[in-house]
């Protein structure tokens, strides 16, 4: 009876802690949650709300959400200057009972204000746009960067120009998706904007989903499946990708709800209901996603979608673009898919005032790729700008503050691998390079002489397990870091050419170019060249890479393009693809994607030929096992042709 007391003395007691602990840990969080700061409900000295969300009506049934915040210091009678970013992505969330928690007491900065306090204490307003169709927005989505996105931005241009607090003056910036929507900004040519700012744009959005008609596809699929989430207001998929997992467990699931419980939702009744319906509207319009990972061409169009991917890109915006004159600052790097080759597009296509930055990165800037080295920060690798908040405010300053917004004058800053120099030029490609042509030769050779012979060629089995790694620039874009590393392994897999060590320093800059006589014994293939730099004790460095679907092989003339091409203009059309003929020899031309470097004397270049890389997860033909002939004689002279000039040290 004693130990059955002593028992039900201690469990009692026990009980008693736990309550109390139990009890002082809900007080905890019901303090936190109560004293969560509502910056919608917070004034600042001018009487106004920290934070404001709207809706704008564009049309019966497209809502557009906005949230604009001010600084917390803003006077009565003061006027400042507002920048925007207009996302398709999650950027304002409902924190969970966790996260009000920690921010109430101080351990974790706001999720949503956070991030505007970079602008509102610079003495900006900052207003963030969500994209027609995306997460809290209403009405239907017919593509990504929907043609309606102009109009919300000049909705919104409208809205702000209207309040009180505005001087009138507007900025654009963002990166990515929200880096070309601020592109895009300009074609509204609203009198409001004076300046934009953009980090790793999209000129032409079929190079994100099928570069060189191939593609991504874990890259797409990966997308897809977020943006999903992020429309629908699925928390456990979005947080399931970032784990790399296609479930959470029940304790993950706990976690991340205690943090975010999903998209933010409005205050108001009114604009409750319309949060509710771009929910409904994002459940009856799910074949977009599906719709990312079927798209072959660009002028592919599908039931339910009115717009092709050529319907959408930036340059149809040419005219309207040009029109409007705004001075745009474009940032990219030169390992980022294919960024850095529309930037140069762009500025060679919009008479408009540009300055460009392209610098030794890959998606984000913060993202130092160090090729011939163990991605350190190299000497060099730092001389442009490397604070990029910094960097933008000083061009919004001087555009939107000091009065004047005089024009730019239009210059390209680049940064050349293997002598870490930053150089500027007002012309791509830059004065002095001129066109080298080596060809492909006996051994495995890239030779400077055309070859003599009517005979000679290499039979190449593909390897699909030849791949660029987890870390290549394809995969930047999810914000994965690039690493590339020693390929000389890799290349064992691959058909290479490589020259004779060079007798003196050669700076490449530009886009070079690979024309390949080939027969297959398949009607459809995978073209994937890479140039390399072959060092002396044998290390093999990737420096820049071209691809092409066989079938979209055809040439059309570049002064017919929509947009001034960096070399071979393929259009990717319906109309001009094409089989291979099983057999016959075929020209593939296509051109490298931009890079600067420098070959150093004793060094070697080498062109490596594969035909499918395993990390891209795209297969080209889906079955089977095809077989190349590379053609190399004076006939069918494959070859590779470099931008180049003499650099001495």
């Amino acid at each position: 009876m004693s130990r059955r007391k002593n028992r039900k003395s201690i469990f009692h007691w026990i009980g008693i802690g736990l309550g109390a602990v139990g009890g002082v840990l809900v007080l905890f969080v019901g303090i936190g949650i109560a004293f969560a700061p509502d910056y919608t409900r917070r004034t600042i000295p001018a009487g106004w709300p920290v934070n404001v969300t709207t809706y704008l009506a564009l049309d019966s049934r497209t809502q557009i959400w906005i949230s604009a915040w001010l600084p917390e210091d803003l006077e009565s009678g003061q006027r400042i200057p507002t920048v925007i970013e207009t996302s398709r992505y999650l950027e304002e969330y409902d924190p969970g009972w966790l996260y009000q928690v920690l921010q109430t007491w101080g351990l974790q900065a706001d999720l949503n204000q956070g991030p505007a306090a970079r602008f509102t204490t610079r003495g900006y307003a900052f207003v963030r746009i969500q994209s027609p169709g995306s997460c809290q927005s209403s009405g239907p989505r017919p593509a990504e960067y929907p043609p309606n996105e102009v109009d919300a931005i000049s909705a919104g241009f409208d809205w702000i120009v209207d309040q009180p607090w505005s001087n009138g003056h507007v900025g654009a910036m963002g990166g990515s998706y929200s880096g070309t929507t601020a592109e895009v900004s300009c074609a509204t040519g609203h009198p409001a904007l004076q300046a934009v700012h953009v980090v790793a744009p999209d000129f032409d959005p079929y190079t994100v989903i099928r570069p060189g008609g191939l593609g991504s596809a874990e890259f797409i699929h990966a997308w897809a499946r977020m943006i999903k989430a992020m429309d629908l207001d699925d928390m456990d998929s979005l947080f399931a990708l970032s784990e790399g997992v296609e479930e959470l467990s029940l304790f993950q699931k706990l976690f991340y709800r205690s943090l975010i419980r999903g998209l933010r939702r409005p205050t108001e009744a009114g604009d409750l209901a319309i949060f509710e319906q771009a929910l409904r509207d994002r459940r009856e319009n799910t074949g977009l996603y599906a719709y990312l990972e079927q798209i072959e061409y660009t002028d592919q169009t599908m039931p339910g979608f009115a717009c092709a991917v050529e319907d959408v890109a930036l340059y149809t915006y040419r005219a309207r673009i040009e029109a409007a004159g705004v001075n745009t600052y474009t940032r990219a790097g030169w390992l980022d898919a294919e960024v850095a080759k529309g930037v140069l597009s762009k500025y060679l296509t919009f008479a408009s005032p540009q300055k460009v930055v392209i610098g030794p990165t890959g998606h984000q800037l913060s993202n130092i790729v160090d090729l011939f080295g163990d991605q350190g920060r190299a000497p060099g690798f730092e001389e442009a700008p490397s604070d990029i908040c910094e960097d933008m405010f000083t061009w919004f300053d001087r555009h939107l503050k000091a009065g004047t917004n005089e024009s730019e004058p239009r210059r390209i800053l680049y940064f050349t691998y293997g002598l870490n120099e930053w150089t500027v030029t007002p012309t791509w490609p830059p004065a002095g390079i001129a066109d080298r042509t080596w060809y492909f030769a006996p051994d495995n050779l890239l030779a400077n002489d055309s070859p003599a012979g009517r005979q000679g060629n290499d039979r190449y089995e593909v390897d699909f397990t030849a791949t660029t790694g987890d870390e290549n620039r394809w995969m930047a874009q999810m914000g994965n870091q690039v690493h590339y590393g020693d390929r000389r392994e890799e290349d064992e897999k691959l058909l290479v050419y490589t020259s004779a060590p060079l007798p003196a320093d050669l700076e490449m800059t530009g886009s070079p170019t690979v024309r390949l006589y080939v027969s297959s014994d398949f009607e459809d293939g995978a073209f994937h060249v890479y140039l390399e730099d072959v060092s002396p004790d044998g290390r093999v460095t990737y420096l820049t890479e071209g691809m092409l679907r066989a079938r979209h092989r055809k040439e059309k003339d570049p002064t017919q393009a929509p947009f001034v091409p960096l070399g071979i203009y393929h259009t990717f059309r319906t109309g001009d693809a094409a089989p291979l003929v099983p057999g016959e020899v075929t020209e593939i031309g296509l051109t490298l994607l931009p890079f600067s470097t420098v070959f150093r004397a004793g060094h070697a270049i080498r062109v490596a030929i594969a035909g499918h890389d395993e990390s891209m997860a795209h297969r080209c033909p889906e079955q089977g096992m095809p077989a190349i002939t590379v053609e190399r004689n004076a006939v069918y002279p494959s070859r590779l042709v470099l931008p180049v000039r003499e650099r001495t040290r």
